[in-house]
């Protein structure tokens, strides 16, 4: 078996590792900025920087987009060649099966990481690529180098995403007084809709055949969906999104809710009365429209209908 030192400083640490880290730190932050994974790297030969990168993934729609092999692509074109000896490599984040095996392939001497991974890190977490055996280059390792600030980067970041986070789920007793306000919001104050046609007998939460859905969030309800099964058939009614809220996706992933919430239970058809101007939404999920354009409420509507198809289990 190959035997190859994983270093972990706790200590006194290098002067050079600590400037390096720092590097790769802002080129996490960079990513963070733009909503990537904040992971970021540098690659060193002869003390000079001759790669860079950070995760951009998400921004430029690349499957291989992670800092490590931007940054060593960076420093091939620098150095004018694929091999990488003699470079090494600073990472805030303890690299993946990905990375590591461009690392291995490119010949990096040497991987200094900041925090472990333990959900997808492959020098050490999941699995150590350098204890496995027929390769021909396994590079050295040193862990731990700035690790709380990396790895607080990281928690940072994820908190920040989940508090972006947009829940859907059934209304309640807590929200349903929101959920009510939402709909007063968008249908009664910016559509001119009579209060008296927008609420009915169904707006309570005591009716089993009718089910309210609340977009919530930061614990602020943002969007509302009200759906109605009989004998087979669920009708989705009352969706509105607050008109801060319009550019983030908000009614379809309400709809996509409700399709799932069909699909799981054996409702074969979901028909809606869609207004003008929603109908693309509704089309992107699958929905048909269906005969023609009436008023609603003074609103031009047009039935459209969805044909769900059920998994059949023995």
């Amino acid at each position: 078996m190959c035997v190859v030192a994983l270093f972990v400083y706790k200590g006194a640490l290098s002067i050079e590792h600590h400037k390096y880290m720092d590097d790769a730190y802002q080129e996490a932050l960079l990513a963070y900025s733009l909503e990537e994974v904040p992971v970021g790297a540098v690659v060193v030969y002869n003390n000079q920087i001759v790669g860079r990168g950070h995760n951009v993934r998400e921004t430029q729609h690349q499957p291989s987009g992670h800092a490590e092999i931007i940054a060593m692509d960076q420093a091939g074109k620098t150095l004018g060649s694929w091999n990488l000896e003699g470079c090494t490599l600073y990472v805030t984040l303890e690299p993946c099966a990905m990375c590591t095996g461009a690392i291995m392939q490119s010949r990096v001497s040497t991987v200094v990481y900041g925090s472990k991974e333990p959900k997808s890190g492959c020098l050490g977490s999941v699995i150590d690529f350098t204890q496995i055996e027929g390769y021909n280059h396994y590079p050295k390792v040193i862990a731990g180098i700035e690790e709380e600030k990396t790895k607080r980067l990281m928690q940072d970041f994820f908190k920040q995403q989940r508090n972006k986070q947009i829940k859907i789920k059934k209304a309640d007793k807590t929200t349903f007084e929101s959920y009510l306000k939402v709909r007063k919001e968008v249908f009664v104050d910016e559509q001119n809709i009579d209060p008296k046609e927008e609420y009915d007998d169904l707006d309570t939460l005591e009716n089993s055949q009718v089910v309210h859905i609340v977009a919530i969030k930061q614990e602020q309800v943002i969007g509302t969906m009200r759906l109605l099964t009989t004998n087979g058939t669920m009708k989705i009614g009352r969706l509105a999104v607050s008109k801060p809220f319009r550019n983030m996706k908000v009614a379809s992933k309400m709809v996509r809710y409700a399709i799932i919430q069909a699909e799981n239970n054996g409702i074969h058809v979901i028909e809606l009365n869609a207004q003008l101007s929603a109908i693309n939404i509704y089309k992107r999920q699958g929905f048909e429209e269906t005969g023609e354009i009436f008023k609603e409420a003074g609103i031009s509507h047009i039935k459209m209908i969805k044909q769900i198809k059920t998994s059949n289990h023995i």
